[in-house]
């Protein structure tokens, strides 16, 4: 009999990574995929995503609506509540063998919480990782000490994951699934990015993917604002991509209509398909922003990244990251600048997200590893 894997994925960013992984479990004849869509792949502000992954051939089991009412940091609380709810009646009626997440976001969280008193082991994508900018952090650690088996991207993140008192057994240096798409070339060509978007893709371009900071979401429209008024500085077409819907994201919406239709040289867009925004950090000049996607993706192509702000503070990246202050558009323009000057042969590639092998990884361990009682009954291994 299969064993019943259920992942959850709440946004287009987390799926990305997660692709290959569902991909492997779909065509394991030890696992059977139970996929719970929820978030912002429901969203049609953010694109209606959950389309790309039916278009991907995935079966979903189950969708949860998880669709903050308001803006603030009141809504994201309450809507945590109401999914660990919904998550518990999905559980409830898939009966998994094992829970799959990824990251640190507040649907993983739910997700994890309802598994874990459910006496279903968790598997936790990504644990161990650093960027104490927000809630996040807080999020990804609380999901660790809920989780039964570790996938770590790093060797410092498996190391993080063992001084918190894992099972050093229980814990597996596998890479990120991130890079399983990006080195075996599962990217959008120059030339087929040129048919479907009205850029060059020449390296001139900015590539702009900056979202709420969740302990600061009042200041979210300011910092959004400065980071604009930079970019609109350097009058560089521009590809900006909508944040993601944690407290704060409205204002940032709005800066972003309001300098699209003042400066037809920024194209914003609701999401964009994994294997395009590949393509768009390999081919555009410069990654601008406050996503993982800079500190991870870009990496491996050696692109010239701005980091904005505190929400990747303590991440690991390589040699091509310029951190910069949030709020202060003069700066933000000279580390653009200075971004565009360098010479990408001259990085040296730091591949310290793994070598393509991850998902492979994590499906020889989803496969193997014991459901056990001492699996569940954890310990303290300090």
């Amino acid at each position: 009999m299969k064993r019943r894997i259920s992942v959850t994925t709440g946004t287009r960013a987390e799926y990305g990574i997660l692709r290959p992984v569902l991909q492997k479990i779909q065509a394991s004849k030890k696992l059977q995929l139970h996929l719970i869509v929820t978030g912002t792949h429901l969203s049609k502000k953010h694109g209606l995503t959950i389309n790309e992954i039916k278009k991907d051939g995935f079966q979903i089991h189950a969708s949860i609506d998880m669709t903050p009412k308001g803006d603030s940091a009141y809504f994201m609380a309450t809507t945590l509540g109401k999914s660990i709810v919904e998550f518990s009646k999905v559980f409830k009626n898939l009966k998994p063998d094992i829970n799959l997440v990824l990251g640190d976001r507040d649907e993983m969280l739910a997700s994890t919480i309802a598994a874990y008193h459910m006496n279903i082991p968790n598997a936790h994508i990504h644990g161990g990782d650093k960027s104490q900018g927000g809630i996040d952090e807080y999020n990804r650690h609380a999901i660790t000490k809920m989780s039964n088996i570790h996938f770590a991207a790093t060797k410092k993140s498996y190391e993080r994951v063992i001084k918190m008192g894992e099972n050093p057994k229980t814990v597996f240096l596998t890479g990120s699934p991130s890079m399983d798409e990006i080195i075996n070339n599962k990217i959008t060509s120059r030339q087929n990015l040129q048919k479907h978007y009205p850029f060059r893709f020449a390296g001139n371009e900015i590539l702009l993917v900056q979202h709420s900071v969740t302990t600061q979401s009042e200041l979210s429209g300011k910092h959004m604002r400065s980071t604009l008024d930079a970019i609109v500085k350097t009058k560089r077409p521009t590809i900006a991509i909508a944040p993601n819907s944690d407290a704060g994201s409205r204002a940032i919406f709005g800066y972003l209509r309001l300098y699209s239709k003042k400066y037809p040289f920024i194209k914003v867009y609701p999401s964009i398909p994994r294997s395009d925004y590949l393509g768009m950090i390999k081919y555009c000049g410069v990654l601008i922003g406050n996503s993982s996607s800079g500190m991870i993706d870009a990496s491996y192509f050696n692109t010239p990244v701005v980091n904005i702000g505190i929400r990747q503070k303590g991440r690991e990246r390589a040699k091509n990251v310029i951190d910069v202050c949030e709020g202060n558009p003069s700066s933000i323009y000279r580390a653009i600048l200075r971004a565009f000057h360098i010479k990408r042969r001259k990085l040296s590639n730091e591949y310290i997200y793994g070598n393509g092998n991850a998902s492979k990884k994590i499906i020889s361990c989803l496969e193997k590893i014991h459901l056990n009682t001492d699996l569940i009954q954890k310990q303290i291994f300090y």
